[in-house]
């Protein structure tokens, strides 16, 4: 037993659920040519079949796989090359959410932008999938790395930016902090910082407002 073009197959013990997922089922997100009309782009299980000619890999193996589609089956067929080994730190259920979030970081971040040792990662949506995968590869990798955290309460939005930087930022040193603080008067909003010799930079920005 093997997949098509003599891909392995895999026995599903969980599958990832991406926007995707959610999109196709809605039908937005027609499944790409060739693709399973099922979804599912990633999932962990247990190697079921090798076709002929796949080394690297043996029967009964736990995996984890980036998919095209159909990762919500029993069994999905696999190209070797999209298999991945599960971290031993990691679940075979949690391996599932894996395969996309790590490889679109890496291709991305490392592949594509070659984020070096010493550089700094500008993460947006640091709270979703890839942003917490994203900001754990970067910090691994040496980068520089800025925290951002907002919250919410007593009619206030607090946003509060932390840097591993070496600290004495001056707003009176052309920064354009001021500038920043003028436009908060606006608003009744504050600005306050936070910046000893040696770091780290703490900018604290506080703005009246109301959710609806």
């Amino acid at each position: 037993m093997s997949g098509r073009h003599g891909d392995p197959v895999a026995e599903v013990a969980a599958a990832g659920v991406n926007r995707a997922d959610l999109m196709q089922r809605q039908g937005l997100y027609p499944p790409p040519a060739g693709a399973p009309p099922y979804p599912g782009l990633e999932c962990s299980g247990t190697v079921a079949a090798l076709g002929d000619g796949v080394s690297g890999w043996h029967v009964g193996q736990q995996v984890c796989a980036l998919l095209s589609g159909g990762g919500y089956a029993e069994q999905v067929a696999v190209p070797a090359g999209q298999l991945l080994p599960i971290p031993a730190s990691t679940t075979l259920i949690e391996a599932a959410a894996l395969p996309e979030t790590a490889c679109t970081v890496y291709s991305n971040v490392f592949l594509t932008a070659r984020l070096a040792p010493g550089e700094t990662l500008l993460v947006h949506g640091g709270g979703s999938g890839i942003g917490t995968m994203a900001i754990q590869l970067a910090k691994h990798a040496g980068a520089r790395h800025v925290h951002i955290t907002m919250t919410f309460g007593n009619g206030m939005l607090r946003t509060e930016v932390l840097d591993d930087g070496c600290g004495g930022a001056d707003p009176g040193r052309g920064t354009g902090l001021r500038g920043v603080e003028r436009r908060l008067g606006t608003f009744d909003g504050v600005l306050a910082i936070s910046s000893p010799p040696g770091g780290p930079t703490i900018v604290v920005i506080e703005v009246p407002c109301e959710l609806s």
